[in-house]
Parts: structure tokens; C-alpha cells; sequence
């Protein structure tokens, strides 16, 4: 399998005359260890600390095919594999024993029950092609979606993020002098041939970009129609930057109105929700001073048919603990494979800004130009609960980054971070769970990365 990976890239250029093949992408080798996600020793369902190490291989190959037509992809390896998964044990022919894990002297790649080579080996994520005109640009494919500081479309490609988002589209940009405009259709699901249930977008931009300032606005409407049923939903994105001397701010705002019929059974349905962030930096030098501050609107009636809670791309990282991992996190009463020994049942957050208000100011120095980090806080609280409830604190984390180059092409990460929970998680009992989760948690992250 991996010969032939290298094999067809060559074939390629082999048979179409002119072309070249440039690579981009990445080697990431991410460990964490968190105690606890539970943020709880006293309850019955608390897990200990936990700790993985995980593998991310990502190539994006460039076909320039000729100075007008380009194809690029996408290829995910042993994404989010274990460091030891999946260790091979071999049968002995004669006494039918198969060899103790502790014996094994290799491992090979995660397949399933049936042996068949599983899907995290190899992932075909993105593959679009790109034609140059003399009037714009035409993209086409399944590509990366992004669009500002990606708060809301985050197409996922650093080292350190995890999600990334990805749509078939169609799209045209144009260009004249400073300014963007690009325009397009893309949909997210195919039904039945034949059947109108698929969903489309159509969306388009305008930005203006400089060297030291840029402003655009993004918008799309969504919409999905199946017999009686319909659904639509506009999306709307303001952002700008601007880098005056040390000062660099950037802020994006976001909102969605929406109307219809979610599925045959959640029908009837008003979305109205409202996000956004403003992100300062004054960099004097080698210190780094930073403030950055945001909003994601909140729901305070849950069981209605009016959603107001907005969230941020899951990319749009802003800690270790919070709105970074779900919490509480516990043991399920029976653990399997299918849920890891964890159930996020009890969780009062999520893997993303929702529901919240929050202030992250931070403070940094460029010790030397290899070599920087920074201590930040996070404090947040819920921006609307029901009116029953009147524990929205979600706590204060502090995170200590460093981050240390000493080469091109070759980086180390390290991140430790304390969160301690507030009353939005101290004073909550899940009905079925329990509660007692007022216990503070603590978490180291290493990322080392090879990038080309």
C-alpha cells in the first residue's frame, strides 16, 4: 500500500506531458494527558487521569498541470491512530495460541474485524481542480472551506487543528485590484437519485485585502426541500484585520436565520443566532501582549421549536480544557469499543464556543527567534440558561504555551493548562450521572511536527 502511494504520483507525471507535482502538508505526532476530564474524584462515574499519543500524516499534492489547470488533493494517514495501535499477534499453527500482547513485535495498520485495511490508514479527504481564465479563477470539487479567522468556515490545516471543513462546490473568484468577489453553489448530502431531498448553498463573498489591512463579508443560504417539507437558512460573516505597526486586531461577526422543517419529525422549527470575536495584539519588540474577547448567543428554552444558540468552528481553539473537550467526560456503565470506556451523557460543554461569553487576555516574549511562548486566561460564563437556573459561570483556565523552531520545516509545541470549573459545572447533578464536579483539572499537550 505505501509503494503504490508513491508509485502513482509518478505514473502521473509519466503520462501527462508538462506536468508538475509539488507536495505540501505535514507530520504531526500529538500527546496529552488530562486529569481529569471528569472534574470530579467523588463521583461514582469519574474517570482518572487519561493520556494518548496520536499520529497525523497529511499530503496535498499539486498537479500543475499547465499554467492554467491545476489539481490538488488531500490525503489523510493514520489520522488520530495511537502510538502501539494496532499491534500484530500471530497464531501458532501447532498449539492454536495466539501471541500475548506483551509479546508482539510489531504493528501494522488499523484494519477490522474481518482484517479489511481501515479507512484511518488512508483518507481521500479533499480533490478539486482549479482553472485559470483570464477574468477569475473556476474551483471545482470536493475542497477546504474558510473564510476569515474561521470562526465560522475553518478549513483546518494547521498542525494543531483537528476537524476542518470541507464541501462539494462549485465556485468562481474574480479579482480586480484589492478586491475578491466570488460567488458559487455547493451541497452537503446526496439522497436517492431521483428523490429532492438533497441539501444546496449558494454562497458569495466580497472582500478588499492589502498588505496591512483587509474587510470582506461572506453569505450563504442553505435550503432543503422534500415533498411539503422545507427548510432555508441564511448565513451572514463580517470580518477585517488590520496590522498598524505593532498593533494587529482582528474581529469577525457572524449570524443565521433560518426557518422550516429540520427532518419528518422536528418540524416547524426558528433559528436565530449570533456570534463573534475581537482579537487584539500589541507586540512591542519581543514581548506580546494580547486581548481577545467573544459571544456565542444562547438558547434559554431548549424544548421549544426557537434555537438561538450559536457555535464556533470547532478549529477556532482557544484553550486546553474549555470548549476544547467535552466536560464532564465519564466511564459509561459498560464499557465497549464502540464507546471508548467514556460517555459524554453528563457533559455541560462542548468541543466548541457555544452558549458563552468570555475574555482570554494573554501575555508573551520572543526569548529568542527560535524560541517564545505565552501564559494566557480564560474566563467565561454562559451567556443565556433557563430562567431556573442561575449557575452560568464556567470557570477560569490558564494555559502556558511554548513553542520552540530550531529549524525550517521542523517544530515542538508544548501546552499546560489548569481549569478551574465554576458553578455552571459545581452546582450541576445529572439525573442520571450524578454530579460533584467541582474538582480542578489539569492537562500537558506536546505536538511535534515535520512540515513541507
Amino acid at each position: 500500500m505505501s509503494l503504490s502511494l508513491f508509485i502513482l504520483p509518478l505514473v502521473a507525471v509519466q503520462s501527462v506531458h508538462a506536468t508538475e507535482l509539488t507536495w505540501e502538508g505535514h507530520y504531526r505526532a500529538r500527546a496529552e494527558l488530562l486529569d481529569s476530564l471528569s472534574l470530579s474524584t467523588t463521583n461514582e462515574n469519574a474517570e482518572g487521569a487519561s493520556s494518548s499519543f496520536d499520529h497525523r500524516l497529511r499530503l496535498q499534492p499539486n498537479w500543475l498541470i499547465s499554467d492554467r489547470v491545476r489539481l490538488r488533493a488531500q490525503l489523510d494517514l493514520l489520522q488520530g491512530v495511537n502510538w502501539g495501535d494496532q499491534p500484530v499477534l500471530v497464531t501458532d499453527a501447532v498449539s492454536g495460541d495466539t501471541t500475548p500482547v506483551v509479546l508482539a513485535g510489531s504493528v501494522e495498520p488499523p484494519t477490522d474485524e474481518d482484517g479489511a485495511v481501515t479507512a484511518a490508514n488512508i483518507k481521500a479527504t479533499r480533490a478539486w481542480g482549479e482553472i485559470a481564465f483570464d477574468f477569475g479563477q473556476l474551483s471545482f470539487g470536493r475542497m477546504p472551506t474558510h473564510w476569515g479567522s474561521g470562526l465560522v468556515l475553518n478549513a483546518g490545516n494547521d498542525v494543531d487543528d483537528q476537524w476542518g471543513d470541507t464541501a462539494d462546490r462549485v465556485q468562481f473568484t474574480a479579482k480586480a485590484g484589492e478586491v475578491f468577489v466570488t460567488g458559487g453553489w455547493e451541497t452537503s448530502y446526496e439522497g436517492f437519485v431521483g428523490e429532492t431531498d438533497d441539501v444546496h448553498a449558494l454562497f458569495a463573498s466580497v472582500a478588499y485585502t492589502s498588505e496591512r489591512a483587509a474587510l470582506g463579508t461572506y453569505h450563504s443560504y442553505r435550503w432543503r426541500k422534500e415533498g411539503d417539507s422545507r427548510f432555508g437558512m441564511w448565513m451572514g460573516d463580517l470580518w477585517g484585520t488590520a496590522d498598524v505597526g505593532p498593533l494587529e486586531v482582528e474581529g469577525e461577526f457572524a449570524a443565521v436565520l433560518g426557518s422550516g422543517d429540520l427532518s419528518t419529525d422536528v418540524n416547524g422549527i426558528n433559528i436565530s443566532s449570533f456570534g463573534g470575536a475581537l482579537d487584539a495584539g500589541l507586540n512591542p519588540d519581543k514581548l506580546r501582549l494580547g486581548l481577545g474577547a467573544g459571544f456565542a448567543t444562547g438558547d434559554a428554552d431548549t424544548t421549544d421549536s426557537k434555537l438561538h444558540t450559536f457555535s464556533f468552528d470547532p478549529d477556532y481553539s482557544l484553550g486546553l480544557f474549555l470548549f476544547q473537550e467535552p466536560m464532564p467526560t465519564l466511564e459509561p456503565t459498560v464499557k465497549t469499543e464502540a464507546n471508548g470506556g467514556r460517555t459524554t451523557e453528563a457533559a455541560r460543554t462542548g468541543s466548541s464556543v457555544s452558549n458563552a461569553l468570555y475574555l482570554r487576555p494573554r501575555v508573551g516574549y520572543q526569548l529568542l527567534e527560535e524560541l517564545g511562548g505565552d501564559v494566557s486566561l480564560l474566563a467565561a460564563q454562559a451567556a443565556k440558561l433557563p430562567e431556573s437556573q442561575e449557575e452560568n459561570g464556567y470557570g477560569v483556565e490558564v494555559d502556558a504555551n511554548i513553542r520552540y523552531t530550531p529549524m525550517p520545516h521542523f517544530m515542538v509545541q508544548g501546552t499546560a493548562g489548569i481549569f478551574f470549573p465554576g458553578k455552571y459545572f459545581s452546582e450541576h447533578e445529572d439525573a442520571d450521572l450524578g454530579g460533584d464536579f467541582d474538582r480542578t483539572a489539569y492537562g500537558f499537550r506536546v505536538i511535534g511536527a515535520v512540515t513541507f
